[in-house]
């Protein structure tokens, strides 16, 4: 089945039936976090709709929330369905990317492809701050590796039923950009320019970042200094982008692009 035919069937499952009695309704304080996570870069997801929020919640929502035993008994949704979607969604939008761009064998996509293992995913939710890990839902449950990246693979499965596959692809794109190029030799500017420089002894490499436009959509922009001396520029919607794109002109600057 295409993608577009599941994501069809999933909304209007998910969409087209009128809440059951006894569910525990979304208060202010966790639709307010919930909206600001994803009005914020890398997912720039603003005017989420009455109806989509509960997705979004149930997508960070811990199995251990679900039936909690409490009486009267309150109906919370678990992301676990979800995360079986947005793993399979997030696995789609780095292959195609992998076999869009890259020209690679296929054993070699497929070890890039690790990228997305759960402990993975978890190192990068909390090394680029993206904020998941602190209003995921749960009781009694410790923050594991393995929540937070089912969590993360949830969310992205609920941003492709709510906006689609190619805000999806935008939003995984974002964040991954950075582990998709250190996969590349090649295209992986930030380590080739740290090498060279170390090689010839050029000094200490800084980078300084400037954020315009709205918070929504952001634009970051980054310069970097080798030795004190500014090399190179770029902008991106993201920091690492921007730092990304300011190496390889710092590298072009210096002979090696």
């Amino acid at each position: 089945m295409r993608l577009a035919a599941i994501r069809e069937k999933l909304c209007t499952g998910l969409f087209g039936q009128k809440p059951l009695s006894g569910r525990e309704p979304i208060g202010r304080d966790r639709e307010a976090e919930v909206r600001a996570l994803l009005a914020r870069a890398p997912f720039g997801i603003a005017g989420i709709s009455d109806a989509a929020l509960p997705l979004y919640d149930r997508a960070l929502t811990h199995r251990s929330c679900a039936n909690g035993g409490e009486y009267p008994v309150a109906v919370v949704d678990d992301n676990e369905r979800l995360e079986f979607l947005g793993n399979y969604v997030l696995d789609f939008i780095i292959a195609d990317h992998l076999y869009g761009e890259y020209d690679l064998a296929p054993g070699e996509m497929n070890r890039r492809l690790q990228v997305t293992r759960n402990t993975k995913l978890a190192e990068i939710v909390l090394s680029q701050g993206l904020g998941i890990d602190g209003i995921i839902r749960r009781r009694g449950q410790a923050l594991t590796d393995s929540v937070v990246a089912d969590a993360f693979e949830a969310l992205i499965g609920a941003i492709y039923l709510d906006r689609g596959l190619e805000t999806a692809r935008g939003v995984v794109l974002a964040i991954f950009e950075d582990e998709i190029a250190d996969c590349d030799v090649h295209r992986n500017y930030r380590g080739r320019l740290q090498e060279y420089a170390a090689r010839k002894n050029l000094g200490t490499i800084e980078y300084a970042y400037r954020q315009t436009g709205p918070g929504s959509c952001p634009v970051w922009a980054a310069r970097v200094t080798v030795g004190g001396a500014p090399l190179g520029e770029g902008k991106a919607p993201t920091k690492q982008g921007a730092a990304m794109l300011a190496a390889r002109e710092a590298l072009a600057h210096l002979g090696e692009e």
